[in-house]
């Protein structure tokens, strides 16, 4: 009986999927506010209890993360400030394994990096105001996160929002169709945002390279990881460095991204 349920329930529309999927997290934490999964030394403990208070009271702006408050995270010592880690499965015996949405579920939702109110905050006063081009934007949800934290962000991508196969067709704010390097030429005067840029594509590298302001931001893993191609860390490495790296990192368990900004050298 409980195997059918979990299979219906893994068939929900995905809105009812994550309400359900939250009670079902939250009902997990009220038994054991501290979850120790096998092979991992360290327990594990709900997003929500690791967060600043001002992220989980200002989730009902950042959908993204409303789902994401009970789901299994760590917290520890980076180089740059804390690191807090979200992992996206459990063991199947639980009662919430069967709807847990993994990260490349959500990605499609929202966005392959995980944006809070604090780094939303950071981006706004590191910027100084600044005005923001963010390329290969996706469903622009970080240009929407940014709009509301008080950023002109104007957003762009190759495709349409409704034909583009990494965001499912979700849409979070209105975005331009236009390729990077056309988008930045077309744009100056705009900081250059670039948020998990696919790996092994150009597109990153073309953009830096037509960008001629002296303010990037960029959100994602570094050379060797899940984004861009070395033709990008090339440019990075031979004319930025950086200026600043924000002091809460909040990402998928296993990956190594941060947001940076960088300055013209």
């Amino acid at each position: 009986m409980h195997d059918r349920r979990s299979a219906a329930s893994a068939g929900l529309p995905v809105v009812e999927r994550l309400v359900e999927l939250s009670t079902r997290l939250q009902r997990m934490w009220d038994a054991d506010p501290a979850l120790l999964l096998p092979g991992w030394g360290h327990p594990f403990r709900a997003l929500g209890e690791l967060l600043p208070e001002h992220d989980v009271l200002r989730a009902d702006r950042h959908p993204q993360l409303v789902p994401l408050l009970w789901y299994p995270a760590l917290r520890s010592p980076g180089p740059h400030g804390e690191v807090v880690e979200v992992f996206d499965h459990l063991p199947g015996e639980r009662d919430a394994a069967p709807l847990m949405l993994g990260r490349r579920d959500l990605a499609g939702l929202y966005g392959w990096a995980v944006i809070t109110a604090s780094v939303a905050g950071w981006i706004r006063e590191a910027l100084a105001g600044a005005a923001v081009l963010e390329v290969g934007a996706g469903s622009g949800y970080w240009a929407r996160q940014l709009s509301l934290a008080g950023l002109d962000v104007l957003a762009t991508d190759l495709h349409r929002v409704d034909a583009n196969g990494f965001t499912h067709g979700f849409r979070h704010a209105e975005v331009e169709t236009l390729g990077a390097a056309d988008a930045v030429r077309r744009h100056p005067g705009r900081a250059l945002l670039l948020v998990w840029p696919p790996p092994g594509d150009p597109m990153a590298a073309e953009a830096l390279r037509a960008h001629r302001g002296d303010t990037f931001l960029y959100a994602g893993e570094g050379p060797g990881g899940m984004c861009a191609d070395a033709a990008f860390f090339g440019e990075l490495d031979r004319h930025w460095a950086v200026a600043d790296v924000c002091p809460l990192t909040v990402r998928w368990l296993g990956h190594g991204d941060a947001v940076t900004l960088y300055r013209r050298r």
